[in-house]
């Protein structure tokens, strides 16, 4: 890092050109990521509800496992009126013309289902040109775009819905959030900067900083949309993480560089110290940062991948910038950074730290008991933690998904938002015609229909019920009369081997109920089905989710090993301690966990919702604590790494512990609870969106970090720090000697 340093130092106006020419080339792709933005969620590659979905489209025709209900509506026109049929003809046939492979409605299938209960609605089933999720989704604009133009007139409304649906117009949400949370965040950071400095020089650069490395990172995410999925949430994380640890890092370098200048020694030295000195605490704790993000590779989720990417890159430019872009401006500015306010030897603020650190050294268990129960009645509810997924009550009002829910909901059934789809398949060389399988089929077509969760059932069963006696005639689809082929080819393969069943529930698909529906399904015998020899297997959005659930959860048990030992390495090669790692792991976990308890009191039980305007949802989502955990890690290492580096120079050069704590503690301790409050001020601002999801993110890493700046870094670590005494700073000789050779 000397050698980069030293570069900085000898040419800065090159080095700032060379950013300012990078930051103008990446910030035209950075504004326009909004709009290549698809959904927050994907089938699991190789998961049961991924491989039916494929064999559904493969069976049926690309795009049907992925069918769009669309909602007709009229007030003022019954849905028995020639021109409602006239509408959704016409609606058919500018999709068809579109590209759509079909359009089924009341009036091209003769299903009374299709029609509403209110007399005024009629229901489209809309299959995409689609093999994939995101495929689907990037239709969605077409499609309505196209009937927006199909010149229906006012009388009329087409309400586009569904998850798919859903998904993308969470895009926009997502969007609208982003947007909302910056015109809070960013004006409160900089008021705190300026609070902090006195000096608006030094205020504004974390800021410009942070946001040209967020710049850099959005500007990636862009390029990688062309291969690989981005979603919402990798916009929110990213720039939510960006502004979080640019501003710190830009903030801890800066501090330290004032705190030279204190001193008296010249500017130019001064920017060489803070930059090697701060500079290292910056590499390592954009180091651990970076460990969090990786980890989400373990999750065998394509988008989390991309969102990685993004914030590793976010994360890499932010800490390069503090190394390279802000001394060479610090060098260029000169001692008019500290305009109009110069930094003083010794502050009142390091005054009381210190003053801090010796009272509870002094007398531990008198803070330390306190200090642990408030986090033991954090960490608790945990242990009851129940998942959430997003659903169109999460969308704004408004919306275009939302709204079509809405009628759906109150005129067919919210289960068709995503209906669960069944498929059936024979042995090779046998068909679904012969008589043991439609006997076994019809039975399980009446067990599903005699279920009260259930609002409607149909495919291949219902066909089986049309033809009645007349089944035991027909043993191949070419049988059957000229008016049932086409209905037949919606629900039977090419080859009359593989079925389709869909049915829908009562409720939405992401509820409850409905997870817990696809459970019993999947666990069912279907003895009478499988004695016939088929094979029963269950797909559609809700056993989606419920694998996208279980895979998120079960990463855990990979990441969160795979992060400890990798973070404690980084922290014993830096410090060359063990007794150093194994406690900033343990006060990290402690931070992680109570942030979840703090969000299951809010989101799960409500506790403390009303304050705030939340409708709380009942648990929470599983993406969110898969990245809380990995992101909060990282991030709570920033103040760790930045309090123990200080600690560690007081310590070699004093050689007594408590001082050395005491003197660390004076000196960064007033930067940590700034630090930490810009970043509650940024993630909190996302607190108070509209989106749940993120209000759950903003909220769990602003509470997160209030308490790791706050209960752990100033009462737990000088505590224990005390407490350890010289053996915090015990390791292997063997291993000192070599860490020192390669440092």
């Amino acid at each position: 890092m000397s050698t980069l340093v030293q570069f900085v130092l000898r040419r800065p106006l090159a080095v700032i050109i060379l950013w300012a020419a990078l930051l103008t080339a990446v910030t035209p792709f950075a504004l326009h990521l909004s709009g290549v933005l698809r959904g927050s969620t994907d089938a699991v590659p190789g998961s049961p509800s991924e491989l039916v979905a494929q064999d559904v489209n493969r069976s049926f025709g690309d795009g049907a496992a992925y069918v769009f209900p669309a909602v007709l509506v009229s007030k003022s026109i019954s849905a028995t009126d020639l021109r409602f049929a006239a509408a959704a003809t016409t609606i058919e046939s500018v999709l068809n013309a579109a590209g759509m492979h079909r359009v089924r409605h009341y009036w091209n299938t003769g299903d009374a289902r299709l029609l509403g209960r209110d007399g005024h609605t009629a229901l489209l089933l809309v299959t995409p040109p689609a093999g994939t999720f995101f495929e689907a989704e990037s239709n969605v604009s077409r499609i309505r775009s196209v009937i927006a133009d199909a010149g229906l007139g006012d009388s009329f409304e087409t309400k586009l819905t569904g998850m798919v649906s859903l998904f993308h117009d969470l895009d926009v949400n997502s969007s609208d959030d982003l947007l909302k949370a910056e015109r809070v965040g960013i004006p409160l950071t900089l008021v705190i900067l300026l609070f902090v400095f006195g000096a608006p020089i030094a205020a504004g650069l974390p800021l410009l900083l942070a946001l040209g490395a967020t710049g850099v990172a959005l500007a990636l995410l862009y390029a990688l949309s062309g291969f690989m999925p981005v979603s919402v949430f990798a916009e929110n994380a990213v720039t939510m993480v960006g502004l979080g640890v640019g501003v710190d890092y830009a903030l801890f370098l800066i501090s330290r560089c004032r705190q030279e200048l204190a001193r008296g020694v010249q500017f130019r030295t001064a920017v060489e110290t803070a930059t090697m000195e701060a500079g290292r605490a910056v590499l390592v704790s954009g180091l651990a940062v970076c460990i969090g993000f990786l980890a989400l590779f373990l999750a065998h989720i394509p988008f989390l991948h991309t969102l990685a990417l993004g914030g590793v890159t976010v994360v890499l430019t932010a800490v390069l910038a503090t190394l390279t872009l802000l001394p060479a401006v610090l060098l260029l500015i000169g001692e008019r950074v500290n305009w109009p306010r110069h930094p003083k030897l010794q502050s009142r603020t390091a005054t009381l730290w210190s003053r801090w650190a010796h009272a509870a050294m002094a007398k531990p268990i008198r803070y330390l008991i306190p200090t642990l129960i408030v986090l033991a009645a954090l960490i608790v509810p945990t242990q009851r933690l129940t998942p959430w997924n997003m659903g169109a009550r999460d969308l704004s009002p408004g919306m275009e998904a939302r709204e079509g829910y809405e009628l759906l909901e109150q005129n067919f059934s919210a289960g068709w938002m995503g209906p669960i789809g069944m498929l059936i398949t024979c042995r090779e060389g046998e068909t679904l015609w012969a008589p043991e399988h439609q006997t076994a089929i019809a039975s399980l077509g009446a067990q599903l229909a005699s279920d009260p969760r259930l609002s409607t059932t149909g495919g291949f069963p219902s066909l089986l019920a049309l033809l009645g006696p007349m089944g035991a005639t027909i043993h191949a689809t070419p049988d059957l009369p000229p008016v049932l082929r086409q209905e037949a080819a919606n629900v039977l393969s090419a080859d009359d081997r593989t079925a389709l069943v869909f049915v829908v529930p009562r409720s939405a698909p992401e509820t409850k109920e409905v997870m817990q529906m696809v459970r019993e399904l999947r666990s069912s015998p279907w003895t009478e089905a499988r004695d016939a020899g088929l094979e029963v297997r269950i797909g559609g959005f809700s056993a989606s989710i419920l694998d996208f659930d279980d895979e998120l959860f079960g990463s855990l048990r990979r990441v969160v090993p795979v992060v400890l030992v990798i973070t404690f390495l980084v922290l014993a090669f830096t410090f060359r301690s063990i007794a150093i790692p194994l406690k900033a792991i343990t006060m990290n976990l402690i931070s992680v966990l109570a942030s979840y308890g703090f969000l299951v009191y809010l989101f799960q039980d409500g506790v403390g919702a009303s304050l705030i305007g939340l409708v709380p949802p009942g648990g929470l989502n599983s993406f969110i604590v898969l990245m809380l955990f990995t992101i909060l890690f990282g991030l709570s290492m920033d103040y760790e790494v930045f309090l123990l580096s200080s600690i560690r120079e007081e310590y070699e050069r004093t050689g007594d512990n408590r001082k050395a704590v005491a003197n660390g503690l004076a000196r960064t301790g007033g930067v940590i609870t700034s630090a930490a409050l810009i970043m509650v001020v940024l993630f909190g601002s996302f607190g108070f969106t509209n989106l749940t999801a993120t209000r759950e993110f903003g909220l769990g890493l602003a509470f997160a970090v209030a308490l790791d700046a706050t209960l752990i870094r100033v009462v737990l670590v000088p505590i224990f720090m005390s407490l350890m005494g010289r053996a915090n700073w015990w390791f292997p000789s063997g291993l000192r000697r070599r860490t020192r050779n390669l440092c």
